[in-house]
């Protein structure tokens, strides 16, 4: 076909565009352009200006749509082969596939809505890329390198190594855009079917290609398990990577926790965790690891707990206790069990009282075999009490007074037991001693520095021990300088020998007999006569008993003669 030699290109009725093409034939002739721009184009019937695209750029008589049709090859010089860029991946791009419909050219173009529109058929060649919706999702800033033939920080592409000119067919390209999977902090898992169902099967295929690369990330999740755990828990394992070993962090001990088991109750998610509302909450499935904010009863009794994820520890909760409390820190991704008092001790440490029976106070949730009977009442960030306000719950046995004392014990050679009952219970020789005399009795099991105190009780006098002025002390295990033993006479007695201080642990009988108090007669200025029925009618005369016992060593000098 030879060009036309008129001076008016435009013959009447022509249409500008086949003008402009006539007119392309011209100068492409005197510039020695390639044949296949030397060829008028002719345009297929008239259904839209898609169509027409098709006269300049592609084929217009290619098979599908007006779309596949406009793509090239060829481009406008007539180039058949992706290695030019006018050829490129335009096919790929514009053809749907089995991983993602066809692109509209205006996703990388300016497209003018007639063929006459400036800008367009009068403007430099190569195209413009100017990237539209999809590739700027996600507030992404795509370039185009002309020089590379490559596209950078587009959404669609990612950070894939997509070259322009050497298209390759989406199958053999899975995951290329995005990881497979996606790189931290998405999940190390190749499961995407467990989160993107609608998208892709369990075998990697696509499933619905309208649904992907579309500009959204497609998210069908229905419950926690489906990404945490599986279909008997929401708590690993299995983890977000597909760990199923204790000895992962993303497993570690989540079930234990989760179930409890025979010594605890269940913890929920949000006492470690900060659960989401929707899976596409911020911070939740774009955020590795997954934070650790121990609250709840963590955090009971002021506790400041804190996850060190290097040594795969809590500090400082209430739940396992410092180990001041007598607990442990103990590795979350340890397989070895705790065992009963690990976190407490068991019995807890001082000021605890050293006692293994543990259902004598907390008798609703643990029972006599230290077995736990409700769990629901264990590490909830309580400390519960079943204590009757009888003494005798926790002190003594027979009475408020040991044996036993606080850790078990019935030997009077110990502290905690001593002397307790011959006191308590008196004697023919004496009252009974209230425990006032020498203890502060709470007025209520729970009235503050009674459990909570340090051991041993503190010994505070009262009542006789302190009458006439006299300042007793408790110390080595004897009692000094108190009335009721004594204070205000010297320590002899009417045989001569020593009166010794009485040692609180030698219940032996040796220590308390008649006169070794005050003496028998008491000193001077004490009338030196031994018939002590003469002034205290109290006493019996015949065998220096008392008619009542609860009149003598009760800081009174009792039943004088005028």
């Amino acid at each position: 076909m030879t060009a036309p030699t008129s001076g008016n290109l435009r013959a009447p009725g022509t249409p500008l565009r086949r003008s402009l093409l006539v007119l392309g034939l011209a100068l492409g002739a005197s510039a020695g352009v390639t044949p296949g721009c030397l060829e008028l184009r002719e345009a297929p019937a008239d259904d839209g200006e898609l169509t027409r695209c098709a006269t300049c750029h592609g084929d217009p008589n290619r098979e599908g749509d007006a779309l596949a049709r406009a793509a090239p090859p060829g481009d406008l010089w007539g180039s058949q082969e992706p290695s030019y860029p006018g050829v490129g991946a335009h096919q790929i791009h514009l053809s749907a596939s089995e991983t993602h419909l066809a692109f509209a050219c205006n996703e990388c173009h300016v497209i003018p809505e007639t063929v006459e529109e400036e800008g367009h058929a009068d403007d430099a060649r190569p195209a413009e890329v100017v990237f539209g919706a999809l590739a700027t999702t996600a507030d992404r800033e795509p370039e185009y390198d002309a020089v590379a033939r490559r596209c950078s920080d587009t959404w669609c592409h990612r950070n894939a190594d997509a070259v322009w000119t050497r298209p390759k067919s989406s199958p053999d390209v899975c995951g290329s855009c995005h990881g497979l999977p996606p790189p931290e902090p998405h999940p190390q898992s190749e499961a995407c079917d467990v989160c993107h169902g609608d998208v892709v099967n369990e075998r990697l295929q696509i499933e619905d290609p309208r649904l992907h690369v579309n500009g959204v990330v497609e998210v069908d999740i229905g419950d926690c398990a489906e990404c945490h755990g599986d279909e008997d828990s929401a708590a690993p394992p299995l983890d977000t990577e597909g760990n199923d070993a204790v000895t992962a962090l993303g497993v570690g001990a989540h079930r234990a926790h989760l179930a409890g088991g025979s010594w605890g109750r269940p913890l929920a998610c949000s006492e470690c965790h900060h659960v989401p509302e929707e899976v596409d909450d911020p911070a939740h499935i774009d955020a590795r690891p997954a934070e650790v904010a121990p609250r709840g009863v963590a955090q009971a009794r002021g506790r400041a707990p804190a996850w060190d994820r290097e040594s795969a520890t809590c500090a400082q909760t209430w739940c396992h206790s410092p180990s001041s409390a007598g607990g442990s820190s103990p590795r979350w991704t340890s397989a070895a069990g705790l065992d009963c008092g690990a976190c407490h001790g068991a019995p807890p440490p001082l000021p605890h009282p050293q006692a293994p029976n543990c259902e004598a106070c907390h008798g609703a949730v643990v029972g006599f075999a230290g077995e736990i009977i409700d769990r629901s009442r264990h590490v909830d960030g309580h400390v519960d009490l079943d204590v009757t306000e009888d003494c005798g719950a926790c002190h003594g046995d027979v009475n408020a007074a040991p044996p036993v004392d606080l850790e078990g014990n019935s030997s009077t050679t110990l502290p905690g037991v001593g002397a307790h009952q011959t006191h308590v219970l008196g004697r023919a020789l004496a009252r009974a001693v209230p425990c006032q005399e020498c203890h502060l009795v709470p007025a209520e099991v729970l009235a503050p520095g009674h459990l909570d105190s340090h051991r041993p009780a503190e010994v505070v006098f009262s009542g006789a021990a302190i009458a006439f002025g006299a300042a007793p002390e408790y110390a080595d295990g004897s009692c000094r300088d108190s009335y009721c033993h004594g204070a205000d006479f010297p320590k002899t007695h009417a045989s001569g020998g020593a009166v010794t201080v009485p040692i609180w642990t030698e219940v032996d009988g040796s220590q308390a007999f008649c006169g070794s108090c005050h003496g028998l007669p008491p000193p001077l200025p004490h009338p030196q006569i031994e018939s002590c029925s003469d002034c205290h009618l109290n006493v019996l005369p015949s065998q220096r008993g008392f008619l009542y016992p609860e009149l003598h060593v009760n800081g009174s000098v009792e039943n004088l003669l005028p």
